[in-house]
């Protein structure tokens, strides 16, 4: 008998990869509601509930939910373990719950867990302690579900465009390296070659050092007016890149979403009113 567990990982695997609004790494969003768009969550479990409390999809039906980067997680004081797969199957199954209406990013920390890299975060191997975690939690299962998360991560896409002409994404290439990154990964399904180093999933999903004049050419090119974007530290949970991008976190008790109209245009004078901190969303879900 399958584990319960990667059932859900798989399902939520098929329906990101088969939804209708997908154009090769894109979810083209259509007019009307309203989205939340969390930042890097990492395990935070508090801020997590938080966001789905906020949300309340069940009661809000002209809401979508953006979740980003939900795994490698710190330590669990009680066990010493990386227990954000339960984070991560929770979101899950709200995508089973609700398929056109949550709705996934593509990381760095997804790239590196499904390429069997490595990532250094004080002092611990992220991506060996989420396996050991999915280990713990799992059993002898472990080895299943272990395969479907990373079925489930591959097929999630690098973009998300609304109607108002904003584009979410988790990062834009290093400016510098933009010749490795190109646009055109946005359109077509992406290879195991394209998420190591120096190919083109890796470098949208890894790229830092943007400046205000490369977030302008890369809106002319792709025909967008703002970016919200993410991996990035921020104490204050939000930060204004020029007037056509903000970066938003969730992994800390500051952190929180950015929730905008579809309907309406999204700038960097009115996205700050847009940040909706964790402190102030009321009672865990």
């Amino acid at each position: 008998m399958a584990c319960p567990a990667a059932d859900i990982f798989r399902r939520a695997a098929e329906l990101t990869a088969a939804d209708p609004r997908r154009r090769g790494n894109v979810v083209y969003l259509e007019d009307g509601g309203e989205i939340l768009v969390s930042g890097d969550l990492h395990g935070n479990r508090a801020v997590l509930s938080k966001i789905i409390g906020h949300a309340d999809l069940a009661h809000q039906p002209d809401r979508l939910l953006v979740f980003q980067e939900i795994t490698h997680g710190p330590p669990d004081p009680k066990s010493g373990q990386d227990r954000s797969i339960e984070l991560l199957l929770r979101a899950a199954r709200m995508k089973v719950e609700h398929p056109e209406r949550v709705f996934f990013l593509l990381a760095n920390h997804d790239v590196a867990q499904v390429t069997g890299s490595e990532i250094s975060k004080a002092g611990r191997r992220v991506c060996q302690a989420f396996t050991d975690g999915v280990f713990y939690a799992f059993g002898q299962d472990g080895r299943e579900v272990l395969a479907t998360v990373e079925q489930f991560m591959l097929s999630m896409p690098l973009a998300i465009r609304c109607p108002n002409r904003v584009l979410v994404c988790h990062t834009l290439p290093d400016p510098a390296r933009m010749a490795q990154a190109g646009t055109e990964i946005l359109d077509r399904p992406y290879e195991q070659a394209d998420l190591r180093r120096g190919g083109p999933v890796y470098e949208w999903t890894w790229g830092r050092n943007q400046t205000p004049q490369q977030v302008d050419q890369l809106a002319a090119e792709l025909d967008v007016d703002f970016f919200v974007l993410a991996h990035k530290h921020i104490d204050t949970g939000y930060e204004l890149l020029g007037p056509r991008a903000i970066v938003v976190i969730s992994d800390h008790d500051h952190g929180g979403i950015l929730q905008f109209s579809l309907d309406e245009p999204l700038t960097g004078d009115n996205a700050v009113a847009c940040f909706k901190p964790a402190v102030a969303m009321g009672r865990e879900a």
